[in-house]
């Protein structure tokens, strides 16, 4: 499948996933200081104000960009609303070398459950849990895309993640 089809599978798949509350600037604030620091009101509401989208399609490639792949700390429609346009996005810069750009290995990564940690395993999986069928078959999709045409350092974990969790998964 070429880059240009699977983009439009993908958008076809996600066409109508409900918009969460939580922006990704929002996600960013979470992910930089959640842990460390009290996220202040204004810190919060700021992040809102600053929203782009009104749907996962404006997202353009600079916000992911800035606000970096931050999926792992989405709950599932968070997750099912965001995916796509991290996808697309990993899709349109397959080509990039690893030191350009993490987001194809972070999407990846964020689609591989670890078999290793059980409690991560099911936080996962959890996050897959708001996919329809049709979602699920173009995470299928996408995955073998990256297993095929993306750098070589990324080719392996997606594979794997193909391996060990999506052929078993989805009904392909």
């Amino acid at each position: 499948m070429e880059a240009v089809e699977l983009i439009s599978e993908i958008e076809l798949a996600f066409t109508d996933v409900v918009r969460p509350a939580t922006s990704l600037r929002q996600f960013l604030l979470t992910d930089r200081y959640g842990m460390s620091r009290e996220i202040t009101n204004r810190e919060w509401e700021q992040a809102a104000r600053e929203r782009v989208d009104s749907n996962w399609q404006d997202i353009p490639d600079s916000e992911i960009q800035e606000c970096d792949c931050l999926l792992a700390h989405m709950q599932a429609e968070d997750f099912q609303y965001y995916l796509p346009a991290y996808m697309r996005y990993a899709v349109k810069h397959f080509d990039k070398p690893l030191w350009e750009t993490d987001v194809i290995g972070s999407v990846v990564f964020s689609l591989s459950p670890s078999t290793k940690d059980p409690g991560g395993y099911a936080y996962q999986v959890a996050q897959f849990s708001s996919l329809s069928s049709s979602q699920k078959c173009v995470i299928v999709q996408f995955l073998y895309f990256v297993s095929t045409n993306a750098d070589y350092l990324q080719r392996p974990h997606a594979t794997k993640a193909l391996e060990q969790y999506w052929s078993h998964s989805v009904g392909t």
